[in-house]
């Protein structure tokens, strides 16, 4: 628990608690990076979701670290970089950077790999103001207090001191965000919080749901006048939201929020997601298809499974709304198609070649999430299995340089010659090297 604090009041939070919660390598690492700025005299606040954590005294071994310096930011991470390792990626327009560790770095600092974050990030107090609703802000300098209340959220509004030494510990809650956090609210700092940044709509309900939190109802007010303001963000920041709520536990509940309240149809008039998105994602988080395979994209599953209920053309216009990449499109797009066909192949009359001809245009990423996604249609699982364990592997001792050998023109026959003895194989009308020449030789024969 917190300490009483000095004169002002302000509650205390030692190193002792936050290696309570945050474990000892990540205190470590926040002792080491206050006493840097202690001795360059450079005030410095631990800020952001970690200390919304602290003092809702969750035990997290996983945190993001973020640091807010009354001053240079950049120039104080070189200085950590210069003296401990590792690198840093500099962002001059927003006075930010982020000091990336390093095998150096984490051997300077006695830390222990896989114990604490991989980087770190600064950044200098500083005030935004918004040329016009969604526009990326315009940042000048300022306090700490400035510089809370530029936040999204009151919860967020929070920050600890941690240098000068005297004032270590200090709590500063700008906007009565410990109070909030003790009522279970998500409350907005303004009333034009939403239209200066759009995203925070989304935010909102993933924090709801993350903390089990209600929206206070004038920040609800505030959400629903805004959200037509959301198709001005970019793809780009809009991917990076969705893709935060997706790595949520609550995921589903958190998007279908957003689908009630209106907030995904101003993104794309074609995106819906299933009522049951709940239970596909964690599908997609605790199954495992049963063959080899050398990766299960996760993350590239959950992005699927939102787009359940989409067909390929909409996917593909939404996708490109959401600038996501190339592969991630292909995997959706045709997970989309395959889902539309799905009922195909349980036609008994087809045989298994028919079936693994189907399934070939199809990306891994997408026969991972169709089997996940249809655990109701069992014969559709059998033979997405089928395929992937065993008929795609199927080709023919027969290669190329054979039929050159044996006076075939090159040309598309190759490809027909080579498909007839792989899906001879895939049938069972082909068993053994020697079954295979015989069919080849008719095949030829009957080219003749």
């Amino acid at each position: 628990m917190p300490n009483p604090g000095g004169a002002d009041g302000a509650p205390r939070y030692p190193l002792s608690e936050i290696k309570r919660l945050l474990g000892e390598q990540a205190a470590s690492l926040i002792d080491y990076v206050a006493r840097r700025a202690q001795e360059k005299d450079l005030p410095l606040y631990l800020a952001g979701g970690v200390v919304r954590d602290l003092l809702l005294g969750q035990r997290n071994f996983s945190v993001d670290l973020d640091f807010v310096v009354e001053g240079d930011a950049i120039n104080f991470a070189k200085s950590l970089a210069v003296d401990s390792g590792g690198s840093v990626q500099e962002y001059k327009p927003f006075g930010t950077a982020t000091w990336t560790l390093d095998a150096t770095a984490g051997e300077v600092l006695k830390l222990t790999a896989g114990d604490t974050p991989a980087h770190v990030d600064f950044a200098s107090a500083r005030c935004e103001t918004y040329a016009h609703p969604a526009a990326l802000p315009t940042v000048s300098p300022s306090d700490i207090q400035g510089d809370l209340l530029r936040r999204d959220f009151s919860i967020n509004a929070l920050a600890i001191q941690l240098s000068p030494a005297e004032r270590s510990g200090m709590l500063f809650d700008a906007c009565g965000g410990a109070a909030d956090l003790r009522q279970g609210l998500i409350r907005a700092l303004h009333s034009n919080s939403f239209v200066d940044d759009p995203t925070r709509i989304l935010r909102a309900a993933r924090y709801a749901s993350r903390l089990d939190f209600a929206i206070a109802a004038k920040t609800d007010q505030w959400i629903r006048a805004a959200l037509t303001f959301l198709d001005r963000v970019s793809g780009q920041r809009l991917r990076n939201e969705i893709d935060l709520i997706l790595r949520e536990g609550r995921a589903g509940e958190v998007m279908l929020r957003l689908q009630k309240m209106g907030a995904l149809t101003q993104i794309h008039p074609a995106f819906r997601v299933s009522s049951q998105l709940q239970e596909l994602i964690e599908r997609c988080n605790e199954l495992t298809p049963p063959w080899q395979s050398d990766v299960i994209n996760r993350q590239a599953l959950r992005w699927i499974a939102l787009f359940a209920e989409i067909n390929a053309d909409e996917a593909q216009s939404l996708c490109e709304g959401l600038a996501l990449t190339n592969s991630l499109t292909q995997s959706i797009t045709a997970s989309a198609r395959l889902s539309k066909r799905i009922s195909g192949l349980e036609v008994r009359s087809l045989r298994p070649s028919q079936i693994a001809k189907i399934l070939d245009e199809f990306p891994e990423p997408s026969l991972q999430a169709c089997w996940l996604l249809n655990a109701e249609r069992p014969q559709a699982q059998h033979l997405i299995t089928a395929y992937a364990s065993d008929w795609r592997q199927r080709r023919p001792a027969t290669t190329g340089n054979d039929l050159k050998a044996l006076g075939v023109a090159p040309g598309p026959r190759y490809r027909r010659i080579l498909d007839q003895l792989r899906f001879a194989w895939i049938d069972g009308e082909v068993r053994s090297v020697e079954e295979e020449r015989q069919l080849l030789q008719k095949l030829l024969d009957a080219a003749d």
